[in-house]
């Protein structure tokens, strides 16, 4: 059904002010930390008033979720849209890479990720966990090739998370050091090397 200009003018307006005001939320809890974060200063940033923010999400805690659930379906959305074929390594680095451009094109909402949330507040965005997910398929299928030298895709996939996060932090929080223009490249090659069985070749492929 095709909407009426008034109706299209209406619905831009609102994403208008969903975006506005979640970018301004991701800042300001950058910022201020959590703890501190307050729909007043919020208001201020953004240039809404408190009652249309709580009209948008409802509560603070609704914003806040509202905020992670929409950058991480942002990352979700380009790690489904790497190309998949049948060698899990070729699809796990695709991946990685994919997850890597993310946190180097939102240093933002990556400083609000390792910060973290309140103390004990340990709600997880269904898109968070989708890409989580999606990016254990390929340990599982080198689990079941037997291709994982100590034959543990558990370990193998954190030890590959605890890399890819601290890469990404390194570089977002110290901007102001000139970085290796390869270093990810050596890190996650140095990485599988260690986690899986070489082909033939030698090569861990």
């Amino acid at each position: 059904m095709q909407l009426t200009p008034a109706e299209s003018r209406r619905q831009r307006h609102r994403k208008e002010a969903r975006r506005t005001i979640l970018d301004a939320t991701e800042s300001l809890m950058v910022e201020r930390g959590s703890d501190d974060f307050s729909i007043r200063r919020l208001a201020q940033r953004s240039g809404y008033t408190a009652p249309t923010i709580y009209h948008h999400f409802g509560d603070k805690q609704g914003l806040i979720d509202a905020l992670l659930e929409e950058r991480f379906s942002r990352l979700l959305a380009m790690v489904q849209r790497v190309d998949r074929g049948a060698d899990p390594v070729a699809n796990l680095r695709a991946m990685i890479g994919a997850f890597l451009r993310f946190g180097g094109e939102n240093p933002t909402f990556y400083r609000l990720v390792l910060a973290g949330g309140p103390a004990g507040d340990d709600r997880t965005p269904a898109s968070a966990e989708k890409v989580r997910e999606l990016m254990e398929h390929p340990w599982q299928d080198l689990h079941r090739s037997g291709r994982l030298a100590d034959d543990d895709p558990v370990a193998a996939s954190q030890s590959l998370w605890a890399l890819l996060h601290g890469l990404t932090a390194l570089q977002v929080g110290r901007p102001d050091i000139e970085w290796a223009s390869n270093l990810t490249e050596i890190a996650i090659d140095s990485m599988l090397r260690g986690l899986l069985r070489p082909t033939p070749n030698g090569v861990p492929r």
